[in-house]
């Protein structure tokens, strides 16, 4: 087999990329400022702003007296009560309230005794439990008071039974949803409705929930998520075009390269093949791989996540970047052939951003682009006249009814940013002994 020579620029950058890592630690990067990839404006700082919290204004009027907001509806029935909800009540909180707030005070509420009625008769849901546990412990946890690492990541003090200092029924019930999740986790690695059979999206709502409750003392085995890696590496697609890799860009004014690093856009499907790769998917596969990496290396390494399954792993989600640069828009779900689900792929979008640490996707600044888009798109007017929505007219094509309760809250959730961000996980590196 003959091996290409990579061209100049890529020796240069990889050489420059080696010694950063035997240099140790670099010095606090400078501050991002306006101007910046991923950093707004005034202007643009101020209608963001003012599009979550009108956004916010809406949700609030959404709700019923029993503290329910929303429900997806497919056919004559409400699925989804508890995930509707407690992603609504994420959203409010990500808007800037707080416990006490009575909206967020009744959507827990409900949240809480319909999980507790439906744990004890044995109909817990996937996407429920995992957006409940998010909720929960944004809600309860005093993230604050949960001791970090040296390394500023995981929240989880060792030897801690309580780092949120939650009341300890809330735990209690934090770590019995967990353990379910846990439970429910299929042979083959991902997570189901529980029935008929699993797939990506459920997988991703399960080990959101799990990253929640580790952060405040649950304990989640490493082969849980051993088995997601496993399962992901062997789902994505194997081959794909070549993508060239975008360095520089970070701040105003740098110079962008192209350098061929081995990167190939392989995105990732609902189902397995013949299924179609998609963009909500692909963003689906990149978090699910940026959690399951940050579980099993802090806040200590297991011996079971090898040097070699690492790399396949950061591969994996380079290669997955590399799709979602080919393909990339904030207008649709992409490719154009995909199923709706579209404000579902800019949540997507922004969690597989901020796991992995991507402040561009290629050269395309997605916070940015997605938070004008989303701006534009906001419906004009009183919320008591459905102004401050979002509405994309309809969620999973024909099988669902639009729902714009999940539309807004998905919205507001981007534009926030509300993810935690994790430690990033770079593209593997390509030297000349190695890149073919």
């Amino acid at each position: 087999m003959n091996v290409r020579r990579p061209r100049l620029a890529a020796v240069l950058f990889t050489a420059l990329a080696l010694a950063l890592a035997l240099a140790g630690p670099a010095a606090a990067a400078p501050k991002p400022k306006p101007g910046d990839p991923g950093v707004p404006d005034r202007k643009l700082q101020k209608a963001i702003d003012l599009a979550i919290a009108r956004g916010a204004d809406w949700l609030r009027m959404q709700q019923k007296m029993n503290g329910l907001i929303g429900g997806v509806h497919h056919g004559a029935n409400r699925h989804y009560t508890i995930g509707t909800t407690a992603l609504s009540g994420l959203a409010l909180l990500a808007a800037g309230e707080t416990k006490g707030d009575k909206a967020v005070d009744a959507a827990m509420a409900y949240c809480k005794k319909l999980d507790q009625t439906q744990g004890t008769a044995g109909g817990r849901t996937t996407y429920d439990t995992g957006t409940l546990l998010m909720f929960a412990v944004q809600y309860y946890g005093n993230l604050g008071a949960a001791k970090k690492t040296k390394k500023k990541h995981t929240l989880t003090k060792k030897n801690a039974r309580n780092p949120c200092e939650m009341p300890p029924e809330i735990a209690t019930w934090v770590k019995d949803m967990a353990m379910w999740l846990v439970n429910s986790q299929e042979e083959n690695g991902e997570w189901s409705y529980p029935k008929p059979r699993p797939d990506l999206s459920n997988t991703q709502y399960a080990l959101l929930g799990l990253r929640a409750a580790r952060d405040c003392g649950g304990i989640v085995p490493g082969k849980v998520f051993l088995r997601v890696i496993e399962r992901l590496l062997a789902s994505q697609e194997q081959e794909g075009p070549k993508v060239l890799r975008t360095l520089g860009g970070e701040k105003k004014g740098d110079t962008i390269y192209k350098i061929d690093s081995g990167d190939r856009a392989r995105g990732w499907s609902y189902l397995p093949s013949p299924f179609l790769a998609t963009g909500s998917m692909t963003t689906a596969g990149i978090s699910c791989l940026a959690i399951c990496h940050d579980a099993l290396t802090r806040p200590r390494k297991l011996p079971a996540y090898t040097p070699k399954l690492k790399r396949k792993t950061a591969r994996a989600i380079q290669d997955g970047f590399a799709w979602l640069d080919i393909h990339f828009t904030v207008t649709i779900n992409p490719p154009s052939q995909a199923p709706a689900w579209h404000y579902y792929y800019l949540y997507g979008l922004e969690r597989a951003a901020v796991l992995a640490g991507r402040t561009l996707v290629g050269k395309h600044d997605w916070y940015i682009l997605g938070a004008r888009y989303l701006i534009g798109r906001q419906r004009k007017g009183k919320p008591e006249e459905g102004g401050g929505r979002w509405s994309t007219g309809m969620l999973g094509g024909t099988d669902y009814k639009a729902s714009d309760v999940l539309d807004t809250a998905w919205a507001i959730l981007f534009l926030k940013k509300a993810t935690r961000p994790a430690q990033p996980i770079p593209g593997p590196v390509v030297t000349p002994a190695n890149g073919k």
